[in-house]
């Protein structure tokens, strides 16, 4: 599978009729940018969903 998707990256970056380095390179820091962004989001909304179910098995809702 690994395999496969290295053969298909470098088959796109050899491929002229595409985007350039310099387009490949900006599109991969915006696509980086986002998941890294997506996933603080995530990993807090998640944290926080989890505290209350804790806290609404608990009996403690206080907080809910």
């Amino acid at each position: 599978m690994l395999r496969e998707f290295i053969n298909q990256m470098s088959a796109l970056l050899q491929d002229e009729a595409g985007l350039t380095s310099t387009e490949y390179s900006t599109m991969g820091g915006a696509m980086a940018g986002g998941v890294f962004s997506m996933s603080d989001a995530l990993t807090s909304a998640s944290g926080t969903a989890f505290d209350n179910v804790i806290n609404a098995v608990a009996g403690d809702d206080a907080d809910v």
